[in-house]
């Protein structure tokens, strides 16, 4: 006769009061690592890239200091031609407007003279105007140029020589660039300019024409005194000419340019 045993009880818990305790899954972070390992991979190109852009940027600053020498201290420059009659009398006619083209031989004004209607105690001729009767001239544009401002009226009485119109001749303009005085002895007449005229918002080539043998501060009509006792240094400016060509280009006088000089 075979006797069959029970199987042996599983073991119980003390703290689980009979329940079988559930199994216990450890924790195993591997995300971070590999993020770590990413992170690595793009800081070192983009260190890379930044050095690269640095070095670069530093020689490119070098190479510009040591080739050219610039300033934003410059205008677009001319002579103001202004242009009346050579004789007294009141304004009957004038053509030009601000911002219109005259060409050298073209009539910008005529004016009337004033006739003699008498003689004073002292001898004097007495003048006036008759209408009609009176002669008249003509004056006449020395020069092509742009009208810049037209300071009479008709009708207004003007003296001999009394500015009509005022003109400039934009193929006689120039840039006056005001260079730092630790620079200006780099700078030679005859070289090669790049000028960026703000108004035209463009680049026109041009030359060194002149260099102005004084500081700007000569010509001030209240130039700085050094003789104080709070006295500070400060970098002088030198008026350098450049000559540009504008060809066909609509004229601002007075207007903001940038200046490149090439001195190497």
């Amino acid at each position: 006769m075979t006797v069959q045993t029970a199987p042996a009880p599983a073991p119980v818990h003390p703290s689980t009061n009979g329940v079988a305790p559930l199994p216990v899954i450890e924790d195993r972070p591997q995300a971070a690592p590999r993020r770590r390992l990413n992170l690595r991979r793009l800081i070192i190109p983009i260190g890379g890239l930044a050095l690269v852009g640095a070095v670069f940027f530093g020689v490119s600053t070098y190479r510009e200091g040591q080739m050219y020498v610039g300033t934003e201290n410059a205008q677009l420059t001319g002579t103001p031609v202004q242009v009346g009659a050579m004789n007294a009398g009141r304004v009957r006619s004038l053509t030009p407007a601000v911002g219109s083209t005259v060409h050298k031989g073209d009539t910008i004004a005529v004016i009337d003279l004033p006739s003699q209607v008498g003689t004073a105690q002292n001898g004097q001729p007495k003048l006036d105007f008759l209408g009609s009767g009176d002669s008249s001239i003509t004056v006449q544009s020395p020069l092509d140029g742009v009208v810049l401002s037209v300071p009479a009226t008709p009708g207004a009485t003007v003296q001999a020589g009394q500015a009509l119109i005022t003109v400039v001749d934009p193929s006689h303009m120039w840039v006056n660039a005001n260079i730092e005085e630790t620079n200006v002895s780099r700078v030679k007449v005859g070289q090669a300019v790049t000028v960026h005229v703000d108004a035209l918002g463009a680049d026109v080539s041009g030359r060194v024409e002149a260099i102005t043998p004084a500081t700007a501060n000569s010509f001030s009509l209240l130039p700085s005194s050094n003789s104080g006792a709070n006295f500070t240094k400060v970098t002088q400016l030198v008026p350098v000419r450049v000559g540009v060509n504008l060809g066909n280009q609509p004229v601002l006088l007075g207007s903001s340019a940038e200046v490149k000089i090439r001195v190497g």
